[in-house]
């Protein structure tokens, strides 16, 4: 293995030598962070929908991943466990967010420029109030539910890599994608209800 660079690792490889090693040398860690950085990233900027967000719980997954790499024990590959902490993540974050008090998205210099076009004004607001509901719908779904509807409806991933990534048969990641589709349905529908 002296031969080889760490970027030539299989991922299993990778995390055996940071259970190994530990803080004695935070290499191998390094190398998986470059793999997955982007890939993490864009599942939290698909949930906060702002790039410093973003940022700032890639930073604070990768945190958690690092101090609990040791619990790791290879059940799924790395990529879909990293995959399920980003989205746990993320859900919980929405989660905090939601149960603080809003403050309205337009102070009174921006709505007073906006008035005069009001039927802008009130298109724009019920959009809005439609994400907000959306994206409390999802963040109330289990954390594999929100995964599937990730991969398949917002990164458009191919239901053959959705298989090789869940380590499940293509049919069985069409038929968690449909149900995931009719679980987002139901809890958006539940929340325009005001249930």
């Amino acid at each position: 293995m002296s031969q080889l660079g760490l970027s030539d690792l299989s991922d299993t490889q990778l995390v055996r030598l940071c259970q190994d090693r530990g803080a004695k040398d935070e290499r191998p860690f390094q190398e998986l962070f470059h793999r997955y950085q982007t890939l993490v990233w864009r599942v939290c900027f698909s949930f906060t929908n702002n790039p410093q967000d973003a940022e700032d719980l890639t930073q604070e997954l990768f945190f958690k991943v690092y101090r609990s790499l040791h619990t790791f024990e290879g059940r799924s590959s790395f990529k879909t466990w990293i995959y399920r902490i980003a989205i746990n993540t993320c859900q919980n974050e929405i989660r905090k967010r939601n149960s603080r008090p809003q403050q309205s998205d337009y102070d009174f210099n921006t709505l007073a420029e906006v008035l005069p076009g009001t039927a802008t004004l009130e298109t724009e607001w019920q959009q809005n109030q439609q994400r907000q509901q959306l994206a409390a719908a999802l963040v109330s779904l289990p954390a594999e539910v929100a995964e599937m509807l990730y991969l398949k409806d917002i990164e458009q991933r191919p239901y053959l890599e959705i298989a090789a990534m869940l380590e499940i048969s293509v049919s069985a990641a069409k038929m968690r994608a449909q149900r995931a589709r009719l679980a987002l349905r139901a809890a958006y529908d539940h929340r325009e209800g005001g249930g």
